[in-house]
């Protein structure tokens, strides 16, 4: 939910100011903390809402919608209906709708899709990637932020008008929050992968409670489900690490002269890659040693999986 400013709150503003942001933490009692924030310039934002946007996203993504009541955000994607992910958001849930923050390249994609689905469903959707700006903050509990559901230690997600003053804190770099995401395991499109070419289970959005097995049909549903109930997701994201810094995004990783998967994103030695767990259990069964572009390398799974090398579940 986004904050209401107390000094317009009887004109029903609902637009999260910076002042808004100061009277909360004031009427908290909490003391002055010292915000780590970065600016996630390459993310876009879309907003549906109408008298029928909740059974219409229902149908359509695979977070179930039913879990924001608790929650407040969720991670989920809408996928082609063979499968494919066309697009990976977080939602958050709003008074009026629900908004979408996206990778900023598939805003015009998604908005097309809805538009085809919604036919005449009473949805109103809305660009407002031009007027709120995006960002992380990796400390601390802002008021009226929402936590970021892919993983604790991403901290809170923070909408604010590209109007309000800058934020007083800490202003970390895109490398920064890199880190973060390969720490956590966390990919992103569209260095770790591209939009269209994997499976909701290739890119562990299983993992982030982002799948919602129970909550009946959406598009994609089948393909998904039958993947899940065969334990045939075979792809996976893992961590990387390295005595020297990684070889570029793409670069093919190797055991014994077979190729097991590729590289991510990395900052320095540490980085994520999409390895075919099972070749890579056996690799390690046979104490083969790994390899990227000749750089030998260690393969982790993140913490809190479900699966293992080998076992895709």
């Amino acid at each position: 939910m986004l904050a209401v400013c107390p000094c317009c709150a009887y004109l029903g503003c609902n637009t999260f100011t910076l002042q808004a942001l100061r009277w909360h933490i004031m009427d908290s009692g909490s003391p002055p903390m010292t915000l780590a924030t970065v600016l996630l310039a390459d993310r876009a934002l879309i907003r549906v809402s109408g008298g029928d946007a909740f059974e219409f996203l229902q149908g359509l993504i695979t977070y179930d919608l039913e879990l924001l009541a608790q929650s407040g955000a969720g991670a989920g994607a809408l996928l082609s209906p063979q499968g494919k992910v066309l697009v990976d958001f977080l939602i958050i849930r709003e008074d009026d709708g629900f908004l979408f923050d996206l990778p900023a390249d598939a805003a015009p994609d998604f908005l097309k899709r809805l538009t085809m689905y919604k036919l005449r469903s009473k949805v109103e959707l809305e660009n407002v990637t031009e007027s709120v700006s995006v960002f992380a903050v990796l400390n601390g509990d802002v008021p009226d932020a929402v936590d970021d559901p892919r993983h604790k230690l991403l901290g809170q997600r923070l909408y604010l008008p590209k109007s309000a003053k800058a934020l007083e804190g800490d202003a970390l770099s895109q490398n920064d929050y890199s880190l973060r995401l390969i720490e956590v395991g966390i990919p992103q499109a569209p260095v770790d992968y591209t939009l269209g070419d994997v499976f909701p289970h290739d890119i562990n959005l299983d993992q982030m409670n982002g799948i919602g097995f129970q909550k009946g049909c959406f598009v994609g549903q089948e393909v998904v489900s039958r993947v899940k109930h065969r334990g045939t997701a075979r792809k996976r994201f893992v961590l990387v690490s390295a005595q020297q810094d990684l070889p570029a995004p793409g670069t093919e990783l190797e055991a014994g002269g077979k190729a097991i998967g590729r590289l991510g994103r990395s900052v320095g030695h540490k980085g994520l890659a999409q390895v075919r767990i099972d070749r890579v259990g056996a690799a390690l069964h046979s104490h083969e040693e790994i390899l990227a572009d000749g750089v030998p390398v260690e393969l982790a799974l993140p913490d809190g999986v479900s699966f293992s090398w080998g076992r895709s579940s």
